[in-house]
């Protein structure tokens, strides 16, 4: 009985993280898995708490995977993004990177929705008879209703080989959220990096 009110509870929680999936990708027909030696992640944008978030995390799956990976903002700080491509690929060459997986948000979008409730309340203490009078003069009321703002956010994460600056593989994520938590954030690590995986760009190895 406990184990099943765990597992109720593990999946209550679960269940309240908002969603993101992997909605689309594209692999290179004429590639073969390998094992990268050296794999750097790197997180576009001007948040860096979120930039940090997302690299750690995807780090932390393609280290589970068998890949040797490091985050751009250990290895060469917050300015690294704003190289121009030929140099920063001289920086990758000159320190045996021979992947890198990107990420960035492509579009936010942002809705408004009126949610409207189907609660009706009743005067307190009305008695019997008296019931009808409250009716007729209002004494029944509905619930206002909220509104709520529903987030899509669509990213795009590519991985590249360094030494010849071809993209072989693409996916495009939608998130409904703005600030990623952790598990949000691992989730999607993990959709990316399986499908990569599941596409034949990486190597299939026994996971750690």
């Amino acid at each position: 009985m406990l184990v099943v009110a765990a597992v109720a509870f593990l999946s209550l929680l679960n269940s309240c993280e908002p969603p993101v999936r992997l909605s689309a990708s594209w692999v290179r027909k004429d590639i073969l898995p390998q094992r990268f030696s050296k794999i750097l992640v790197v997180s576009l944008g001007k948040d860096m708490e979120k930039r940090r978030l997302g690299e750690d995390q995807i780090r932390a799956e393609l280290l589970r995977r068998g890949q040797t990976a490091v985050t751009s903002l250990s290895e060469f700080g917050p300015d690294f993004a704003a190289m121009d491509t030929a140099r920063m690929r001289q920086v990758l060459l000159d320190r045996q990177f021979d992947g890198v997986v990107t990420v960035r948000v492509l579009n936010v979008n942002e809705r408004d929705r009126w949610v409207p409730t189907a609660g009706v309340y009743g005067p307190v203490g009305y008695y019997r008879g008296f019931y009808g009078y409250y009716y007729r003069f209002g004494g029944y009321y509905y619930e206002s209703g909220y509104v709520v703002t529903d987030v899509e956010v669509l990213l795009e994460s590519n991985f590249y080989k360094v030494g010849t600056g071809e993209l072989l593989w693409s996916g495009q994520s939608k998130a409904f959220y703005r600030n990623p938590t952790a598990a949000t954030a691992g989730r999607y690590a993990r959709n990316i990096v399986g499908d990569m995986v599941e596409k034949g760009v990486l190597e299939r190895n026994y996971e750690r």
